[in-house]
């Protein structure tokens, strides 16, 4: 079916390993908790082993409804501990996003704006640096115009070589037709590129950046 989907209104899951992140994980959990939408929400933060205070962090937000905390005792990496969050779960949108990222009280809207397509199956946004950092050479390059999603405009259909997991939004029903992310590949980033791949396979139209839900990305790489 083509079009959009009227009075769209989907529960939405959201998915955050968290690992060593103790600097920016309190502002990354607080930008989530504040999200402006009155669709139903549960946020699973899943501490992937930490050796710093990333749990005691955590924990603080206990008291939140619908945010679940689960612990991995060791380090099991990021395909092990997205896919514990997404067999947890059971919203109709699943969102990922990285610990050590920031949103505005519009991500999740925006998100929505777009996959609320019957077309679309996945939406990735833009990540930027905070703006009272200043770009070393790698951050030029990294945060480039010319990088990425984002020499696209808004709504554009994207291949896998641009759809990441770090600020995405992608409909369940997909992992009823791929399986989710390959627990055996542990290089930082080839577990992105590998579902990214299979997603285009499967639905080779249905990804899309969006230029409206940009994070704000707090690590130096």
């Amino acid at each position: 079916n083509s079009g959009y989907l009227m009075n769209y209104n989907p529960s939405v899951d959201i998915i955050i390993p968290c690992y060593n992140v103790e600097h920016i994980i309190k502002k990354c959990v607080i930008s989530i908790i504040n999200q402006e939408c009155n669709n139903t929400i549960n946020i699973y933060l899943i501490n992937d082993g930490s050796t710093d205070n990333t749990l005691e962090i955590l924990n603080s937000f206990s008291h939140h409804d619908n945010l679940h905390i689960i612990n991995n005792h060791n380090n099991c990496g990021r395909s092990v501990t997205r896919n514990k969050g997404v067999k947890l779960s059971n919203g109709e949108i699943i969102f990922f996003l990285d610990s050590d990222m920031t949103v505005k009280k519009n991500w999740i809207k925006s998100h929505l704006n777009i996959i609320k397509d019957n077309n679309v199956v996945g939406v990735i946004s833009d990540y930027r640096l905070p703006k009272n950092k200043i770009p070393n050479k790698l951050d030029e390059y990294l945060y480039s115009q010319k990088r990425g999603a984002r020499k696209f405009k808004d709504k554009s259909i994207i291949n896998f070589r641009n759809f990441l997991f770090s600020n995405t939004s992608i409909k369940r029903y997909v992992f009823d037709s791929i399986s989710m992310f390959d627990e055996k590949i542990i290089a930082y980033g080839g577990e992105d590129t590998d579902l990214g791949i299979r997603l285009w396979e499967k639905f080779p139209n249905g990804l899309r950046f969006t230029s409206t839900a940009p994070s704000t990305h707090h690590s130096s790489k």
